[in-house]
Protein backbone atom coordinates (compact mmCIF):
# COMPACT_ATOMS: atom_id res chain seq x y z
CA UNK A 1 0.00 0.00 0.00
CA UNK A 2 1.38 3.52 -0.87
CA UNK A 3 1.32 6.21 1.70
CA UNK A 4 0.95 9.64 0.03
CA UNK A 5 1.60 12.75 2.55
CA UNK A 6 -0.12 15.59 1.23
CA UNK A 7 -0.01 19.27 0.73
CA UNK A 8 -3.03 21.31 -0.14
CA UNK A 9 -2.63 25.16 -1.21
CA UNK A 10 -4.60 28.27 -0.81
CA UNK A 11 -2.62 31.00 -2.17
CA UNK A 12 0.58 29.50 -2.36
CA UNK A 13 0.22 28.50 0.91
CA UNK A 14 0.76 24.83 2.67
CA UNK A 15 -2.57 24.73 4.32
CA UNK A 16 -5.25 22.13 5.87
CA UNK A 17 -9.17 22.34 6.18
CA UNK A 18 -11.00 20.66 8.56
CA UNK A 19 -14.51 18.90 7.24
CA UNK A 20 -13.82 21.01 3.58
CA UNK A 21 -14.95 24.31 5.25
CA UNK A 22 -12.49 26.90 3.39
CA UNK A 23 -13.09 29.08 6.71
CA UNK A 24 -10.83 26.64 8.64
CA UNK A 25 -7.81 26.65 6.25
CA UNK A 26 -4.49 26.73 8.67
CA UNK A 27 -1.62 27.35 7.81
CA UNK A 28 0.69 23.83 8.26
CA UNK A 29 4.23 24.75 6.52
CA UNK A 30 6.25 27.64 5.13
CA UNK A 31 7.15 26.37 2.02
CA UNK A 32 5.45 23.55 0.01
CA UNK A 33 9.00 22.77 -1.94
CA UNK A 34 10.60 22.33 1.23
CA UNK A 35 8.20 20.08 2.61
CA UNK A 36 7.87 18.00 -0.08
CA UNK A 37 11.81 17.57 0.26
CA UNK A 38 11.05 16.43 3.58
CA UNK A 39 8.75 13.69 2.76
CA UNK A 40 10.92 12.63 0.01
CA UNK A 41 14.01 12.02 2.77
CA UNK A 42 11.22 10.48 4.71
CA UNK A 43 10.67 7.46 2.14
CA UNK A 44 7.78 8.54 0.13
CA UNK A 45 7.65 8.11 -3.42
CA UNK A 46 4.33 10.13 -3.89
CA UNK A 47 2.92 13.44 -3.02
CA UNK A 48 -1.09 14.36 -3.29
CA UNK A 49 -1.22 17.88 -3.81
CA UNK A 50 -4.46 19.69 -4.23
CA UNK A 51 -5.34 22.85 -5.41
CA UNK A 52 -7.59 24.20 -3.29
CA UNK A 53 -8.23 28.00 -4.88
CA UNK A 54 -8.75 25.67 -8.29
CA UNK A 55 -10.93 23.43 -6.85
CA UNK A 56 -13.22 26.22 -6.06
CA UNK A 57 -12.44 28.74 -9.37
CA UNK A 58 -12.86 25.53 -11.54
CA UNK A 59 -9.26 26.36 -12.88
CA UNK A 60 -6.00 26.02 -11.87
CA UNK A 61 -4.51 28.84 -9.72
CA UNK A 62 -1.51 27.92 -7.76
CA UNK A 63 0.12 25.53 -11.38
CA UNK A 64 3.69 26.79 -10.70
CA UNK A 65 4.12 24.72 -6.92
CA UNK A 66 3.39 21.85 -8.92
CA UNK A 67 5.78 22.54 -11.26
CA UNK A 68 8.41 23.35 -8.97
CA UNK A 69 7.67 20.16 -6.57
CA UNK A 70 7.96 17.79 -9.70
CA UNK A 71 10.64 19.14 -11.38
CA UNK A 72 13.16 18.96 -8.57
CA UNK A 73 12.46 16.09 -6.16
CA UNK A 74 12.12 12.70 -7.42
CA UNK A 75 8.48 12.46 -6.32
CA UNK A 76 5.73 11.64 -8.51
CA UNK A 77 3.25 13.87 -8.17
CA UNK A 78 -0.71 13.76 -8.17
CA UNK A 79 -2.44 16.59 -8.16
CA UNK A 80 -6.89 17.78 -8.51
CA UNK A 81 -8.48 21.16 -7.67
CA UNK A 82 -10.65 22.66 -10.96
CA UNK A 83 -9.32 20.73 -14.00
CA UNK A 84 -11.91 20.17 -16.42
CA UNK A 85 -10.53 20.06 -19.39
CA UNK A 86 -8.18 17.51 -21.32
CA UNK A 87 -6.00 20.87 -22.46
CA UNK A 88 -5.22 21.56 -18.24
CA UNK A 89 -4.30 17.67 -18.28
CA UNK A 90 -1.88 17.61 -20.62
CA UNK A 91 -0.27 20.79 -19.47
CA UNK A 92 -0.06 19.49 -16.61
CA UNK A 93 1.24 15.98 -17.92
CA UNK A 94 3.71 18.70 -19.59
CA UNK A 95 4.88 19.62 -16.49
CA UNK A 96 5.96 16.55 -14.89
CA UNK A 97 3.01 15.71 -13.16
CA UNK A 98 2.46 12.04 -13.04
CA UNK A 99 -1.11 11.79 -12.07
CA UNK A 100 -3.92 14.16 -12.80
CA UNK A 101 -7.27 13.99 -10.28
CA UNK A 102 -10.56 15.01 -11.72
CA UNK A 103 -13.17 15.23 -9.20
CA UNK A 104 -16.19 17.65 -9.70
CA UNK A 105 -16.22 16.53 -13.42
CA UNK A 106 -16.41 13.17 -12.63
CA UNK A 107 -19.72 13.56 -12.08
CA UNK A 108 -20.88 16.67 -13.81
CA UNK A 109 -19.05 15.41 -17.43
CA UNK A 110 -18.19 11.56 -17.00
CA UNK A 111 -17.66 11.71 -21.42
CA UNK A 112 -14.50 13.78 -20.51
CA UNK A 113 -13.16 11.09 -17.38
CA UNK A 114 -13.74 8.29 -20.50
CA UNK A 115 -11.99 10.75 -22.77
CA UNK A 116 -9.05 11.80 -20.85
CA UNK A 117 -8.58 8.19 -20.23
CA UNK A 118 -8.53 6.77 -23.94
CA UNK A 119 -6.10 9.98 -24.61
CA UNK A 120 -3.61 9.71 -21.73
CA UNK A 121 -4.03 5.69 -20.11
CA UNK A 122 -5.55 5.05 -16.96
CA UNK A 123 -2.51 5.20 -14.95
CA UNK A 124 -2.42 9.15 -15.62
CA UNK A 125 -6.15 9.65 -15.00
CA UNK A 126 -7.66 9.50 -11.13
CA UNK A 127 -10.95 10.22 -9.84
CA UNK A 128 -11.30 11.83 -7.12
CA UNK A 129 -14.76 10.80 -4.88
CA UNK A 130 -15.16 13.21 -2.06
CA UNK A 131 -18.80 12.88 0.09
CA UNK A 132 -21.02 13.77 2.78
CA UNK A 133 -23.01 11.34 4.12
CA UNK A 134 -22.27 8.95 1.52
CA UNK A 135 -23.62 11.83 -1.30
CA UNK A 136 -21.13 12.92 -3.72
CA UNK A 137 -19.53 16.28 -3.03
CA UNK A 138 -18.28 18.68 -6.10
CA UNK A 139 -16.93 22.34 -6.64
CA UNK A 140 -14.66 22.13 -3.85
CA UNK A 141 -16.98 20.51 -1.28
CA UNK A 142 -19.32 23.29 -1.83
CA UNK A 143 -22.49 21.21 -3.47
CA UNK A 144 -23.97 18.26 -2.28
CA UNK A 145 -25.55 15.18 -4.94
CA UNK A 146 -27.88 12.80 -4.87
CA UNK A 147 -25.43 10.70 -6.61
CA UNK A 148 -24.52 7.94 -3.95
CA UNK A 149 -20.64 7.60 -3.84
CA UNK A 150 -20.40 3.77 -4.86
CA UNK A 151 -22.41 4.04 -8.01
CA UNK A 152 -20.18 6.98 -8.88
CA UNK A 153 -17.50 4.83 -7.92
CA UNK A 154 -18.73 1.79 -10.93
CA UNK A 155 -19.65 4.70 -13.12
CA UNK A 156 -16.71 5.71 -13.27
CA UNK A 157 -14.80 2.07 -14.04
CA UNK A 158 -16.86 1.43 -16.67
CA UNK A 159 -15.39 4.99 -18.14
CA UNK A 160 -11.85 3.10 -17.99
CA UNK A 161 -10.93 4.10 -14.33
CA UNK A 162 -8.50 2.24 -12.59
CA UNK A 163 -7.58 4.39 -9.67
CA UNK A 164 -10.12 5.91 -6.78
CA UNK A 165 -9.77 8.66 -4.37
CA UNK A 166 -11.80 8.44 -2.03
CA UNK A 167 -12.62 11.16 0.63
CA UNK A 168 -15.52 11.09 3.68
CA UNK A 169 -15.45 14.94 4.17
CA UNK A 170 -17.16 14.56 7.78
CA UNK A 171 -13.41 13.22 8.45
CA UNK A 172 -11.32 15.38 6.75
CA UNK A 173 -8.85 17.32 8.40
CA UNK A 174 -10.34 16.12 12.13
CA UNK A 175 -7.74 13.16 13.33
CA UNK A 176 -10.72 11.46 14.28
CA UNK A 177 -9.85 8.32 12.17
CA UNK A 178 -10.77 6.73 8.72
CA UNK A 179 -14.17 6.01 8.05
CA UNK A 180 -13.59 1.86 7.70
CA UNK A 181 -17.20 0.94 7.04
CA UNK A 182 -17.25 3.09 4.24
CA UNK A 183 -14.14 2.30 2.49
CA UNK A 184 -14.82 -1.47 2.79
CA UNK A 185 -18.05 -1.07 1.23
CA UNK A 186 -15.80 0.89 -1.76
CA UNK A 187 -13.48 -1.87 -1.62
CA UNK A 188 -15.48 -4.71 -1.55
CA UNK A 189 -17.85 -3.44 -4.88
CA UNK A 190 -14.95 -2.60 -6.97
CA UNK A 191 -12.62 -5.81 -5.43
CA UNK A 192 -10.48 -6.71 -8.58
CA UNK A 193 -11.47 -3.94 -10.65
CA UNK A 194 -9.91 -0.78 -9.52
CA UNK A 195 -7.57 0.58 -6.79
CA UNK A 196 -8.98 2.48 -3.43
CA UNK A 197 -6.86 5.24 -2.04
CA UNK A 198 -8.54 6.57 1.22
CA UNK A 199 -8.50 9.83 2.19
CA UNK A 200 -10.43 11.27 5.62
CA UNK A 201 -9.50 10.92 9.39
CA UNK A 202 -5.98 9.42 9.19
CA UNK A 203 -4.55 9.96 12.81
CA UNK A 204 -2.35 7.15 14.28
CA UNK A 205 -0.40 3.95 12.85
CA UNK A 206 -3.57 2.37 13.62
CA UNK A 207 -5.61 3.86 10.41
CA UNK A 208 -2.75 3.10 8.17
CA UNK A 209 -2.88 -0.79 9.36
CA UNK A 210 -6.46 -0.54 9.06
CA UNK A 211 -6.07 0.52 5.21
CA UNK A 212 -4.21 -1.97 4.40
CA UNK A 213 -6.07 -4.62 5.53
CA UNK A 214 -8.77 -3.73 4.08
CA UNK A 215 -6.56 -4.30 1.24
CA UNK A 216 -6.11 -0.84 -0.18
CA UNK A 217 -4.19 0.75 -3.02
CA UNK A 218 -3.10 3.56 -1.07
CA UNK A 219 -4.30 6.17 1.96
CA UNK A 220 -3.37 9.69 1.93
CA UNK A 221 -2.56 11.36 5.02
CA UNK A 222 -1.89 15.02 5.27
CA UNK A 223 -2.97 17.06 9.37
CA UNK A 224 -1.69 14.09 11.36
CA UNK A 225 1.50 14.25 8.85
CA UNK A 226 1.86 18.17 10.44
CA UNK A 227 0.41 17.54 13.62
CA UNK A 228 3.23 14.44 14.93
CA UNK A 229 0.38 11.88 15.60
CA UNK A 230 1.64 10.23 12.42
CA UNK A 231 5.26 9.40 11.49
CA UNK A 232 5.77 8.82 7.94
CA UNK A 233 8.44 6.64 7.93
CA UNK A 234 6.86 4.40 9.89
CA UNK A 235 3.44 4.47 7.83
CA UNK A 236 5.61 3.80 5.21
CA UNK A 237 7.24 0.88 6.62
CA UNK A 238 3.79 -0.76 7.87
CA UNK A 239 2.01 -0.39 5.05
CA UNK A 240 4.03 -2.32 2.50
CA UNK A 241 2.32 -5.11 1.50
CA UNK A 242 4.70 -6.27 -1.31
CA UNK A 243 6.61 -9.05 -1.76
CA UNK A 244 8.46 -10.15 -4.71
CA UNK A 245 8.92 -13.79 -4.43
CA UNK A 246 10.63 -16.63 -7.10
CA UNK A 247 8.70 -17.37 -9.77
CA UNK A 248 6.54 -20.46 -9.84
CA UNK A 249 5.15 -22.79 -12.35
CA UNK A 250 1.45 -22.44 -10.79
CA UNK A 251 1.25 -18.49 -11.17
CA UNK A 252 1.28 -19.50 -15.05
CA UNK A 253 -2.53 -18.33 -15.78
CA UNK A 254 -1.99 -15.12 -13.86
CA UNK A 255 0.94 -14.56 -15.74
CA UNK A 256 0.10 -15.14 -19.01
CA UNK A 257 -2.90 -13.07 -18.30
CA UNK A 258 -0.56 -10.03 -17.52
CA UNK A 259 1.49 -10.65 -20.31
CA UNK A 260 -1.30 -10.65 -22.63
CA UNK A 261 -2.50 -7.32 -21.31
CA UNK A 262 0.95 -5.86 -21.39
CA UNK A 263 1.31 -6.73 -25.38
CA UNK A 264 4.56 -9.12 -24.50
CA UNK A 265 5.40 -10.80 -27.83
CA UNK A 266 4.19 -14.58 -27.01
CA UNK A 267 4.37 -17.51 -29.09
CA UNK A 268 2.90 -21.00 -28.79
CA UNK A 269 5.98 -22.99 -28.15
CA UNK A 270 7.99 -20.82 -25.18
CA UNK A 271 4.99 -19.25 -23.82
CA UNK A 272 3.02 -22.54 -23.43
CA UNK A 273 3.07 -23.81 -19.77
CA UNK A 274 5.28 -26.47 -20.69
CA UNK A 275 7.59 -24.04 -22.06
CA UNK A 276 7.44 -22.28 -19.27
CA UNK A 277 8.41 -25.02 -16.92
CA UNK A 278 11.03 -26.14 -18.90
CA UNK A 279 12.51 -22.67 -18.28
CA UNK A 280 12.23 -22.24 -14.49
CA UNK A 281 13.70 -25.82 -14.51
CA UNK A 282 16.64 -25.15 -16.16
CA UNK A 283 16.90 -21.51 -14.87
CA UNK A 284 15.92 -21.81 -11.32
CA UNK A 285 15.61 -18.57 -9.32
CA UNK A 286 16.18 -16.15 -12.15
CA UNK A 287 12.43 -15.56 -12.55
CA UNK A 288 10.46 -13.64 -9.84
CA UNK A 289 6.93 -12.12 -9.47
CA UNK A 290 5.72 -9.30 -7.57
CA UNK A 291 2.36 -9.94 -5.44
CA UNK A 292 0.00 -7.43 -3.85
CA UNK A 293 -2.68 -8.70 -1.02
CA UNK A 294 -2.42 -12.23 -3.23
CA UNK A 295 -2.42 -10.58 -6.75
CA UNK A 296 0.46 -10.40 -9.17
CA UNK A 297 1.20 -6.95 -9.51
CA UNK A 298 4.25 -7.96 -12.01
CA UNK A 299 6.62 -10.54 -13.25
CA UNK A 300 10.15 -11.02 -14.68
CA UNK A 301 11.15 -14.44 -17.06
CA UNK A 302 14.73 -14.24 -17.22
CA UNK A 303 17.54 -16.84 -17.35
CA UNK A 304 21.25 -17.39 -18.49
CA UNK A 305 23.07 -19.88 -20.44
CA UNK A 306 26.44 -19.98 -18.30
CA UNK A 307 27.90 -17.06 -19.93
CA UNK A 308 25.43 -14.12 -20.89
CA UNK A 309 21.90 -13.53 -18.61
CA UNK A 310 18.69 -12.74 -20.62
CA UNK A 311 15.36 -11.23 -19.36
CA UNK A 312 12.86 -13.10 -21.61
CA UNK A 313 9.40 -10.92 -20.34
CA UNK A 314 9.03 -7.91 -17.48
CA UNK A 315 5.88 -6.61 -17.03
CA UNK A 316 3.96 -4.48 -14.37
CA UNK A 317 -0.25 -4.51 -14.47
CA UNK A 318 -1.65 -1.71 -15.86
CA UNK A 319 -3.13 -0.84 -11.69
CA UNK A 320 0.02 -1.49 -10.21
CA UNK A 321 2.28 1.25 -12.24
CA UNK A 322 4.18 4.01 -11.04
CA UNK A 323 4.93 2.23 -8.14
CA UNK A 324 8.73 1.34 -8.94
CA UNK A 325 7.90 -1.86 -9.10
CA UNK A 326 9.52 -2.99 -12.99
CA UNK A 327 12.51 -1.74 -10.95
CA UNK A 328 12.94 -3.58 -8.12
CA UNK A 329 12.02 -6.72 -10.13
CA UNK A 330 14.63 -5.98 -12.88
CA UNK A 331 17.31 -5.66 -9.97
CA UNK A 332 15.89 -8.75 -7.95
CA UNK A 333 16.64 -10.08 -11.57
CA UNK A 334 20.09 -8.61 -11.59
CA UNK A 335 21.30 -9.46 -8.60
CA UNK A 336 20.78 -12.97 -8.56
CA UNK A 337 22.02 -13.29 -12.00
CA UNK A 338 25.12 -11.76 -10.29
CA UNK A 339 24.89 -14.31 -7.58
CA UNK A 340 25.42 -17.13 -10.36
CA UNK A 341 28.91 -15.89 -11.81
CA UNK A 342 26.28 -13.87 -14.68
CA UNK A 343 27.89 -10.83 -15.50
CA UNK A 344 26.01 -9.36 -18.62
CA UNK A 345 22.16 -9.28 -19.17
CA UNK A 346 20.44 -8.51 -22.56
CA UNK A 347 17.06 -7.56 -22.90
CA UNK A 348 15.50 -10.01 -25.56
CA UNK A 349 13.53 -8.93 -28.25
CA UNK A 350 13.42 -5.34 -27.02
CA UNK A 351 11.32 -2.77 -29.24
CA UNK A 352 12.49 0.61 -29.01
CA UNK A 353 10.48 3.14 -27.87
CA UNK A 354 10.70 6.43 -26.27
CA UNK A 355 9.26 5.28 -22.93
CA UNK A 356 10.93 2.04 -23.22
CA UNK A 357 14.70 3.46 -23.62
CA UNK A 358 14.24 5.51 -20.76
CA UNK A 359 13.29 2.95 -18.43
CA UNK A 360 16.16 0.42 -19.27
CA UNK A 361 18.58 2.83 -19.60
CA UNK A 362 18.18 4.56 -16.44
CA UNK A 363 18.59 1.06 -15.14
CA UNK A 364 22.09 0.99 -16.92
CA UNK A 365 21.49 -1.11 -19.89
CA UNK A 366 22.74 0.38 -22.88
CA UNK A 367 21.13 -0.13 -26.76
CA UNK A 368 23.58 -1.88 -29.38
CA UNK A 369 21.91 -1.54 -32.59
CA UNK A 370 23.21 -3.74 -34.90
CA UNK A 371 21.71 -6.69 -33.35
CA UNK A 372 18.07 -8.42 -34.17
CA UNK A 373 16.65 -11.44 -32.20
CA UNK A 374 14.40 -13.99 -34.32
CA UNK A 375 13.53 -10.66 -36.55
CA UNK A 376 11.38 -9.67 -33.42
CA UNK A 377 13.80 -6.84 -32.07
CA UNK A 378 14.91 -3.76 -33.31
CA UNK A 379 17.30 -3.39 -31.32
CA UNK A 380 19.05 -4.99 -27.97
CA UNK A 381 20.17 -3.52 -24.85
CA UNK A 382 22.67 -4.92 -22.41
CA UNK A 383 24.18 -4.14 -18.83
CA UNK A 384 27.29 -5.90 -17.87
CA UNK A 385 28.67 -5.70 -13.98
CA UNK A 386 31.58 -6.06 -13.01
Amino acid sequence: MIIFPAIDIIDGQCVRLVKGDYATASKVAENPLETAKKFEAAGAEWIHMVDLDGAKAGYPVNTEIYREIAQNTGLKVEVGGGIRTLETIQAYLDLGISRVILGSVALKNPQLVADAVRQFGSDRIVVGIDAKNEMVATEGWLETSEVHYVDLALEMIKAGIRTIIFTDISKDGTLSGVNAEQLKKLADATRGTCNIVASGGVHTIEDIKTCRDLGLYGTIAGKSLYQGTLNLEEAIQEADTLTIRSMQISDYEALYDLWVKCNNGLNNLDDSREGIARYLERNPGTSFVAVENGVIAGAILSGHDGRRGYIQHMSVADSFRRRGIGTKLVECCLSEMKAQGIHKVALVAFKKNEMGNAFWEHLGFSVREDLNYRNLALCEMIRSDS
